[in-house]
């Protein structure tokens, strides 16, 4: 049954979902139920697409997932802080990421939104060896999922910190927030043209943009956010947290240059863990969730 949707539900089945704009290429639904499935648990996990415009159908889609009895729900692009404003409260982590992947439905319907993003990642890099309090760490975007690997980052010891975004204004602004959290923390805005400057010959280069997606590039029509022309070095580390494809034309670069590359699929498995312990207060089976991955065409 890997990979496939049940065809017994009922009405007593529990629900959570993913909401987002285009779902239709997540492996969070094959994570989930999968998951629920090796546990023997009447829970479906279930796509919900919201369009982005007009902009009251995320709050409607939001205040549904009460009305109908959802447990929970995840949240992806590009929805991860425009959510907030819907939602009745947030977790301390959360609220100073200031994005939410993960909302709760609590018994009392209340909407609780959390953030298993920044844990997630950190998690994937323990278990692929890489220390983040031995490396700088560069990351490329400035949106959800960049403010929750910078805000863990921070809070983890990292030695330094430096963001770059098209718009510089978002990376000042997150910057400016890291600073007033974690006034120890070393870290800098860069403008998106000088990234390759603000990287170190130890640098560990996230990327947090959706560059390298299936159909995804820059508006120079490059399929890396890394510039072809520019040098990376063997001491660095590469992490994407895009895993459509698994492994992204800025990993394939790296890895053939001999850098050690981390690909987005072992971070999608440890947040979605994460959300699925939030929602059903049982332990996830993250083995079983690891398996459903390499049923996967292209998934190691």
């Amino acid at each position: 049954m890997v990979g496939r949707y049940r065809q017994d539900l009922t009405g007593s089945t529990r629900l959570v979902g993913l909401i987002g704009e285009d779902v239709s290429r997540s492996l969070s639904l094959l994570l989930h139920n999968e998951a629920f499935s090796s546990l023997e648990l009447d829970w479906a996990y279930v796509p919900l697409p919201v369009a982005h415009e007009p902009h009251e159908r995320l709050g409607d889609a939001v205040r549904g997932l009460r009305a109908l009895g959802f447990v929970g729900a995840n949240v992806t692009m590009p929805y991860k802080v425009e959510v907030l404003p819907f939602l009745d409260e947030l977790t301390s982590t959360a609220r100073r990421i200031g994005a939410v992947n993960t909302i709760r439905v609590d018994d009392d319907g209340r909407l609780i939104g959390g953030n298993t993003d920044g844990v997630g990642f950190l998690a994937d890099l323990g278990q692929q060896g890489v220390d983040w309090r031995e490396h700088p760490a560069l990351i490329l975007g400035a949106g959800g999922a960049a403010r929750a690997v910078a805000n863990t980052l921070a809070e983890r010891d990292c030695p330094h910190i430096t963001v770059v975004n098209r718009t510089e204004s978002r990376a000042c602004r997150l910057v400016d927030e890291l600073t007033d959290t974690f006034p120890q923390q070393s870290v800098e805005a860069s403008p998106w043209t000088e990234r390759v400057d603000a990287a170190r010959s130890d640098s560990l280069i996230i990327n947090c943009t959706p560059v390298g997606m299936d159909g995804i590039r820059t508006p120079g029509g490059e399929s890396s956010p890394w510039p072809a022309d520019a040098a990376l070095f063997p001491d660095q580390v590469v992490a994407d947290l895009v895993y459509t494809p698994q492994l992204t034309p800025l990993l394939i670069r790296a890895m053939k240059e001999g850098l050690q590359g981390v690909p987005g699929l072992g971070m999608l498995v440890h947040q979605a863990a994460l959300s699925f312990a939030w929602w059903t207060d049982a332990s996830p089976p993250v083995e079983a969730m690891h398996e459903a991955l390499s049923h996967q065409p292209g998934c190691l």
